[in-house]
């Protein structure tokens, strides 16, 4: 369909390039070089899309923009904005406030500029809320393409946002400070698509992977807001890599409370106030999906017990209760009627409720085992690791196959040491020796070799390779090596025998807290990880995960770290009350300004433990900020 292009860009040689583009295209194009000829002609022809470069002349393109914006008939005009100098994710997002379809920064290809042009003059879809759409395709469970404004396509399987490809994605990276735009220049990437930039060796893939899932989630809470107009296509298409899945009722739920401040909450409560909020099946299939703070889940501990809307609120809450009853009623999980009546049951059995344990669980008794016992288990352990066939006398390196020499090592790790497994002791131990044996061992056990294995010689290679790397790992770490020495030399229990996750566990915990010490944030949070992904149900070890996420300075902003640091702590707490997770927990209360309940948690801490330093620190600088005041107050009453 032709339409009727509004181009304005001082720079003669582009401007050229982009009416000839665009008129190949079968659009009928006017090209202006000031913003105050581009205002004159807006207010005397129909125009039905504005491509505009933000520096010109006498007035910039955002204050022609802002004019646009605050004339009646131009407030719902498709813009593109084109810039060389406002770059970065930030200038984006405000443009979007303004209604830019879509965000170029010079230099743009070709294909950007014309997928950013398609976008925008695309037919408009029906009319349909994005929330509900995505609700609604997320509960189908189908698998397609949502196609959203500034070129930037999301991709869908089975109803969750796994994917997407975004010209809005590497700006994101320069203004979060992940990329330079130096190094963009001088390493020029290979391909389009995001991997090139893991191949040319400007981000590691954790890091993509990590920021992907980051601006995912902030685009799609962005349209959310905005309610961009949603168009789903159900053919897949081309999926760029990497998958970043994102669990939709969480986004959902991000949006929604981002969004809380411009929900109309008297209106909603006039209707609400007098009817009865009912739980639905949907209440308990996405209950722990959601990420819901304290307040959040002591509201919905009052639903089902016969009280109205208006018995629910508490004084002062009304504004904040009222968008997430909303959002509750939106997303299906509660129902409002005339009368009161009985919830519907779950419809499936459920150990948990907001991941929090609906009934005390009953604790096994475990059986001690017997000496005999203990004999016959490693009697067994040992037929396995030697094999079935006895050996009479120990066997030359040539007179042994793989899965004899397998077996052998897998014996030879039984009840030794890191130190022991690799043929050294403290007292010799050097990194050159370390390195040297290590490549030794696990040099033989080849990929080919591998291939040949199956069944329990397998696994236990699997095994043997395992414990190699556990001890490599450790020893060739200053910090972890120094808390492995006090454990070994401490004689803590487990490190004379077989060598698990337990105690690599606990040795990436001791790092961790030293690494906090020393507030090398990304150590602390590396080590901290390993610690959890080993142990996942200790619970000081998710409060020191949560605060090292929440401490370093590469999480700053992001809430995506918010949550999970909340999610820890929640859970560090249902554990088992410590002290640490408390104090962690008011420090978070604190930054947020929220004083009064911060107080609450340090309170907590220290009647656990009276010397717990966080807490200490935070009360003494809540009382602080409390003497400030009053001397604030005393200045302005008395001069």
């Amino acid at each position: 369909m032709k339409r009727r292009i509004l181009l304005v860009e001082d720079n003669a040689r582009l401007a050229g390039m982009l009416q000839t583009f665009l008129e190949s295209l079968g659009h009928e194009v006017r090209s202006l070089a000031d913003a105050e000829g581009a205002l004159l002609l807006l207010g005397q022809e129909r125009i039905d899309l504005l491509v505009l470069d933000l520096k010109l002349g006498a007035m910039n393109g955002v204050e022609l923009l802002q004019r646009v914006r605050r004339n009646p008939e131009l407030k719902e005009l498709p813009v593109i904005i084109m810039t060389g100098v406002f770059r970065g994710e930030g200038y984006a997002r405000a443009a979007a406030k303004l209604g830019v379809k879509a965000y170029l920064e010079k230099p743009f290809g070709k294909e950007a500029f014309l997928e950013a042009v398609k976008g925008v003059l695309a037919p408009p879809p029906v009319k349909r809320e994005l929330f509900s759409m995505l609700l609604d395709l997320y509960h189908s469970g189908k698998s397609g393409v949502l196609q959203l404004g500034g070129g930037t396509r999301v991709v869908l399987l089975a109803g969750e946002p796994a994917s997407f490809s975004s010209p809005r994605f590497v700006p994101f990276l320069v203004a979060e400070g992940h990329l330079l735009r130096s190094d963009l220049e001088k390493y020029p990437l290979s391909r389009p698509g995001k991997l090139p930039l893991c191949e040319a060796g400007l981000l590691s893939y954790d890091e993509l992977q990590e920021q992907s899932r980051l601006f995912l989630s902030r685009i799609l809470i962005e349209a959310v807001l905005q309610n961009q107009p949603p168009q789903f296509l159900p053919d897949l298409g081309a999926i760029e890599p990497p998958l970043t899945p994102l669990c939709l009722p969480r986004l959902l739920h991000q949006a929604a409370k981002q969004g809380s401040d411009r929900f109309a909450a008297g209106s909603f409560l006039e209707k609400a106030a007098p009817l009865y909020p009912l739980r639905t099946q949907q209440y308990y299939r996405l209950a722990n999906l959601l990420g819901l703070g304290p307040d959040e889940i002591g509201m919905l501990e009052q639903l089902g017990q016969g009280k109205k809307v208006r018995e629910i609120f508490v004084p002062g809450g009304t504004a904040r209760q009222a968008w997430f009853l909303d959002f509750l009623v939106r997303m299906g999980m509660v129902n409002l009627a005339l009368e009161p009546e009985e919830d519907l049951d779950t419809g499936f059995p459920q150990k948990m409720l907001f991941n929090r344990p609906i009934e005390e669980v009953v604790e096994v008794e475990v059986q001690a085992m017997s000496f005999d016992d203990l004999v016959d288990e490693v009697s067994d352990s040992i037929d396995l690791a030697v094999g079935d066939t006895g050996m009479a006398a120990p066997l030359s390196a040539s007179e042994i196959d793989f899965e004899q020499e397998v077996q052998r090592d897998y014996a030879a790790i039984q009840n030794k040491n890191y130190y022991e497994i690799f043929g050294l002791t403290q007292g010799n131990f050097s990194f050159a020796s370390l390195k040297d044996s290590y490549f030794s061992k696990t040099r033989q056990y080849s990929p080919e070799k591998f291939m040949q294995l199956s069944g329990d010689t397998l696994s236990r290679a699997q095994d043997v390779l395992s414990h190699y790397a556990n001890a490599y790992n450790t020893l060739s770490s200053v910090i972890a090596k120094e808390r492995y020495d006090e454990m070994l030399n401490a004689n803590v229990i487990g490190l004379a025998g077989r060598q698990d996750d337990a105690l690599q566990a606990r040795i990436q915990f001791q790092s961790g807290k030293v690494f906090l010490e020393m507030e090398d944030y990304n150590n602390a949070e590396r080590a901290l990880q390993d610690a959890y992904t080993l142990d996942a149900q200790d619970s000081q070890t998710s409060a020191y995960l949560a605060w090292s996420i929440y401490k370093n300075p590469a999480n700053h902003g992001s809430q995506v770290a918010l949550e999970k640091c909340r999610m820890l702590l929640s859970k560090s707490l249902q554990m088992g009350r410590s002290a640490e997770a408390f104090a962690f927990r008011g420090w978070m209360l604190l930054d947020e300004g929220r004083d009064g309940l911060a107080e609450g948690e340090f309170q907590k801490a220290l009647k656990l433990n009276p010397q717990e330093q966080h807490a200490l620190g935070g009360m003494r600088l809540i009382r602080e900020r409390r003497e400030a005041e009053k001397k604030g107050l005393f200045k302005r009453i008395f001069g």
